[in-house]
């Protein structure tokens, strides 16, 4: 689609991937970035960010390796999505507003809605639901800094959630396709990983040996069955999941790689997808994409895609992911393209051959553990 011709594409069946694929997404007409946040339940639509001719940072949806521009509101500069529902349907955006940043929410006919905050505020929407009717971010309420935890849902509008006792800064990240859990982070005054429910208000996750329970919850499973994050390690970031039980599960790191984070999580636990970075302010082209399972253990996600499916990755290097359907089927990330340029990719793995054999064989080693 064109600016503005809206998120309502047609639902039909793609064509049919038969054998692992790698697909890079390309970048706009004049640019040379391009990256992948977030992609529908079916693998079909991904969402992501990419630089135009004039240097604008764009907001667009994948459909295949066709790039459709989503709208920006009217004085916005910009936006970054930072997810698409599951249904492929809508989208949340940190928008570059006229007077900062502003959370933004696509509806099925591209329609854009700027996050309703004061003026002085600025804000976020992170996560969206399956249907698009529940999504959560966050609403800073001044420059002197701080910020609330916030949901919008289709019948009640904005809702502050705020912050826990003893903090003064909370955000959502991600929210179960039904729109009833979310994950995030939030002070006391420490940052923890945290999830929360209308029922049971914040929840901070467990900790694991030798962290301090510091974090951050970066992704839950669609079905709530486990969260993906980061633990704190002498300050450090260490990548970690939290399995249907509630219990922290370090995972280890890569020689050259001092710390990380898990970002996508399915099936209790059962696979784990994250990113390796060099130091905790590494940026993307010093960090490496991985994949973990509990049979295998965590690997570089460009090792597996070449020693385990034969796919020619000649000139590619797999820096980041930022997302695995809830098949774990498809992954969707960014890595360094041959031209030294990055560039949004889409992996497809087709079942019974895909990434959810990792999750029938971690499912079973994950039993096996708890014995």
């Amino acid at each position: 689609m064109v600016a503005g011709a809206g998120l309502g594409l047609a639902l039909a069946a793609g064509s049919a991937i038969a054998a692992p694929a790698f697909i890079p997404l390309g970048h706009l007409a004049g640019g040379d970035f391009s990256e992948a946040t977030s992609v529908s339940d079916d693998g079909r639509f991904v969402s992501g960010n990419a630089i135009d001719a004039s240097d604008n940072l764009v907001p667009v949806i994948w459909d295949g390796t066709t790039a459709n521009l989503l709208a920006v509101p009217a004085g916005f500069d910009g936006a970054y999505v930072n997810a698409i529902s599951g249904d492929g349907q809508h989208a949340v955006a940190l928008g570059l507003g006229p007077g900062g940043f502003q959370g933004i929410r696509w509806d099925a006919s591209g329609t854009p809605t700027v996050l309703p905050t004061n003026p002085m505020t600025f804000s976020s929407l992170n996560a969206i639901n399956y249907d698009g009717t529940v999504a959560g971010g966050f609403v800073n309420q001044s420059f002197m800094g701080g910020s609330d935890a916030v949901i919008w849902t289709a019948a009640g509008g904005l809702q502050n959630i705020g912050v826990m006792a003893g903090g003064n800064e909370a955000s959502f990240t991600d929210v179960t396709n039904d729109g009833s859990r979310f994950v995030g982070y939030a002070h006391d005054p420490v940052r923890r990983p945290i999830a929360w429910d209308a029922t049971n208000g914040f929840q901070v996750l467990a900790s694991a040996p030798g962290s301090n329970g510091a974090g951050i919850a970066i992704d839950i499973a669609a079905d709530g069955s486990a969260i993906a994050g980061a633990l704190d390690f002498d300050g450090v970031p260490r990548p970690a999941f939290w399995d249907s039980d509630g219990t922290a599960n370090v995972l280890a790191l890569w020689s050259g790689y001092a710390a990380g984070e898990a970002i996508g999580v399915i099936n209790g636990g059962s696979l784990v997808i994250g990113n390796w970075r060099e130091d905790e302010f590494a940026d993307n082209l010093r960090s490496l994409a991985f994949v973990w399972d509990a049979d295998s253990g965590s690997r570089p996600l460009q090792d597996v895609l070449i020693n385990d499916y034969g796919i020619d990755l000649t000139g590619w290097t797999l820096n980041t992911v930022s997302h695995v359907t809830p098949d774990g089927l498809t992954i969707v990330g960014a890595g360094l393209n041959p031209f030294g340029e990055l560039e949004a990719f889409k992996v497809v793995i087709p079942a019974p051959a895909g990434f959810a054999a990792f999750t029938l064989a971690g499912l079973g080693a994950l039993a096996r553990r708890r014995r």
